[in-house]
């Protein structure tokens, strides 16, 4: 019953991406990503991409680095991390350098690979990616950095990883605003705690890193900067 209620309020909280895409504002990134997080949850990977590139362009040249590396890491979890491209390393690259240099919150010393690893959990939930959540949600790794950045998590390290073990693709999480910036901050601190060279994102692959230029934004981000308006199934240049 519980589980019927939660989702019930999620469908009326909620509006339909559609019209969630026809709101779209420049002004705003955050709705991007938003709507590219539900977009992925949907399965239209696609239009998440396209959300995902236009938020972390915005936002980057918005001087906001963190929502920025928030994108980028949102763009790496369409990918496959074993791809031949090295597309999933490319993002996870871009997002680290566009990661804000200050760091606020946890103490403990963790190795940057524990460190994207939280991250990505925090992304993972955000977006609702159930399964995702619920693995990450077990590594031990991801458990001590929830209980060192509690403060900052809803429900605090405990109660959140329970959130993301239990967490259901039918129900996504239900997010103050205050709670989704807090998670934000998180994950773009995370990010910025890992600054080692770009070498260790090679994940094994044959081939280096491609380079990203994180100074370009529209050009890291790969698509056209005029084109943030969401009219009639399309991309538009004019409101």
């Amino acid at each position: 019953m519980v589980r019927i209620v939660a989702i019930l309020l999620a469908i009326v909280a909620v509006p339909p991406l559609t019209e969630r895409l026809a709101a779209l504002d420049p002004s705003r990134p955050l709705a991007y990503l938003e709507a590219g997080e539900d977009a992925a949850r949907d399965g239209e990977i696609d239009l998440a991409r396209q959300l995902y590139r236009r938020c972390g362009a915005l936002a980057a040249a918005a001087d906001d680095p963190g929502m920025a590396a928030s994108a980028a890491l949102g763009m790496a979890s369409l990918e496959d991390p074993s791809g031949r491209d090295g597309a999933w390393a490319t993002w996870h690259a871009l997002a680290r350098m566009m990661a804000p240099a200050r760091v606020t919150g946890g103490t403990r010393v963790a190795s940057d690979a524990d460190r994207l690893r939280f991250a990505e959990l925090i992304s993972h939930y955000r977006a609702g990616r159930s399964l995702q959540a619920q693995r990450l949600g077990r590594d031990a790794s991801c458990v001590a950095l929830a209980r060192e950045w509690g403060a900052l998590l809803p429900g605090g390290g405990e109660g959140f990883i329970r959130s993301c073990t239990g967490l259901s693709a039918s129900a996504p999480p239900q997010l103050s605003p205050r709670q989704a910036d807090q998670l934000m901050a998180v994950e773009a601190a995370l990010l910025a705690r890992a600054p080692r060279a770009l070498d260790e994102l090679r994940c094994g692959l044959a081939l280096p890193v491609p380079e990203v230029d994180a100074r370009d934004p529209a050009n890291a981000f790969g698509i056209d900067d005029a084109t943030w308006w969401w009219r009639s199934g399309r991309w538009s240049a004019t409101k």
